[in-house]
């Protein structure tokens, strides 16, 4: 009802707008030919002394003296005038009727319309200017209280930022001093067992010299003897017995044993240093290893649930990889159980905190990673879940997806093997990183209100997805 009558007043607007100006008619007269205009909007027409003019309607002659007074007219602009503010006046979107009343339990004008309607029928309800008038008082006292708070607003985060900032300079530091200490100690080490390699190094030398030189001399040696004795055997008697004993001690000399080419000493020298050597080696590894283990706090290790795995995929005994099967399992349908996509979560979910973890896929498609809330439809298809999913996929196309809602495409200049998913639920951050050199590939923002998990979706038997230790 209130439609149609702003409708008819906007009809009644047409009606009683002048022509000439384009306003509501002030002052109306009418011409001889029947076109009704404002009295100054003749006037101006007729000019100044006044004279014969055309109608601005139909051309027809105009006379000074002819205009008569349209009151009628006059009256009914005064109406539509009316009409016209009321028209302006806010009006309820669904039911077009007038903002007349405040719903003090939603804080918003309503029309009578809403106020009976079921969503505010159990609501308190009142005169919108009554509400208007206590509320204006009530702004009122919260700007006076509001510039008082401004005036002795005299906050002290300056001395704690201080405090923080002198905190990070002192540790960064000790840090510092710290390394240095440990590369100086380091650097020491190092010059000990080098000086040490470096002496055994000087003495295998020696000694393999004097082993060359001793092989070389007795090779010379076996030469000699051998032309000697091949000439010495034929001579007659008393010319064969003069020096034969020299030629026997010089074969008694050739048969004598070549020294050792390293000593037993310098061989277990070489050895000990060995054993030193390889101790450093694997000393430093496990430093390397259980430093970035103490440092690296927000890594997790993630394990897939079997509670929650669709009966199309098969996980590992050791719950770190997952597989599409040949064919549906025979799994019982829990409410936890995907049972509308190939899906499964991980064992662990996070209310708090940053936490990353990592996965390798292989050269395969038709897979997806990221994370979802507890309260992810499981039943349905993925694409009725997108709501509550943030993933990275990739299709059977080689083309890359952001998993949510709405999906969108991602181009990538190369295809990672291994990707880190990092979780930082209070920033409502979901980050995937390539693993193998940490470029970013996507980033989604949220606002999480719930448990996340872990999420994994795989649709081809040639691929797999493997959770990283």
């Amino acid at each position: 009802m209130a439609r149609a009558v702003l409708e008819l007043g906007e009809s009644l607007q047409a009606e009683t707008t002048c022509p000439v100006c384009l306003e509501l008619f002030s002052q109306p007269v009418i011409t001889e030919c029947g076109h009704n205009f404002c009295g100054p909007c003749m006037a101006a027409v007729l000019g100044a002394p006044p004279r014969p003019a055309a109608c601005p309607q139909c051309r027809a002659t105009v006379l000074p003296g002819s205009l008569r007074p349209n009151r009628s007219l006059g009256a009914v602009a005064g109406l539509a005038g009316a009409l016209g503010d009321e028209a302006r006046r806010p009006r309820c979107p669904a039911h077009g009727e007038a903002l007349g009343l405040f719903c003090e339990s939603c804080r918003g004008p309503v029309c009578p319309l809403c106020r009976e309607g079921p969503r505010h029928r159990d609501h308190r309800a009142r005169p919108a200017e009554e509400a208007a008038r206590e509320l204006r008082e009530t702004l009122q006292s919260n700007l006076v209280f509001l510039q008082k708070e401004k005036e002795e607003f005299k906050p002290k985060g300056e001395s704690k930022s201080d405090s923080l900032l002198g905190t990070v300079a002192s540790e960064r530091q000790r840090l510092r001093d710290a390394f240095e200490q440990l590369q100086q100690f380091l650097r020491e080490q190092e010059g000990v067992l080098l000086a040490q390699l470096d002496r055994a190094h000087g003495e295998l030398a020696k000694e393999r010299r004097e082993y060359v030189s001793s092989v070389s001399e007795r090779k010379s040696l076996l030469g000699t003897l051998i032309v000697d004795i091949e000439k010495k055997r034929d001579q007659p008697v008393v010319e064969f017995l003069m020096d034969v004993g020299k030629i026997l001690s010089s074969c008694e000399a050739a048969k004598a044993p070549i020294p050792e080419p390293v000593s037993p000493e310098l061989q277990r020298t070489v050895k000990n240093l060995s054993e030193m050597s390889q101790l450093v080696v694997d000393a430093v590894a496990k430093f390397k290893v259980n430093l970035l283990s103490e440092m690296d706090r927000e890594r997790v290790k993630v394990t897939l649930d079997p509670e929650t795995a669709s009966p199309y995929l098969i996980l590992s005994k050791d719950r770190k990889t997952v597989r599409l099967g040949d064919e549906q399992q025979n799994l019982p349908d829990t409410p936890k159980r995907f049972m509308g996509s190939p899906s499964v979560l991980g064992s662990q979910g996070f209310t708090a905190g940053r936490h990353y973890w990592e996965l390798e896929v292989g050269d395969g498609d038709s897979w997806a990673a990221g994370v979802a809330v507890e309260s992810v439809r499981r039943k349905d298809s993925l694409n009725m879940a997108l709501g509550k999913i943030w993933a990275l996929r990739l299709d059977w196309d080689r083309q890359y997806t952001a998993l949510h809602m709405p999906p969108a495409p991602v181009a990538l200049k190369e295809e990672p093997r291994r990707i880190r998913v990092h979780l930082d639920y209070e920033a409502g951050q979901v980050t995937f990183y390539n693993a193998e050199n940490m470029m970013e590939i996507l980033q989604f923002k949220a606002s999480f209100t719930e448990k996340v998990f872990p999420y994994f979706w795989l649709w081809s038997q040639e691929t797999y997805i493997q959770l990283c230790a």
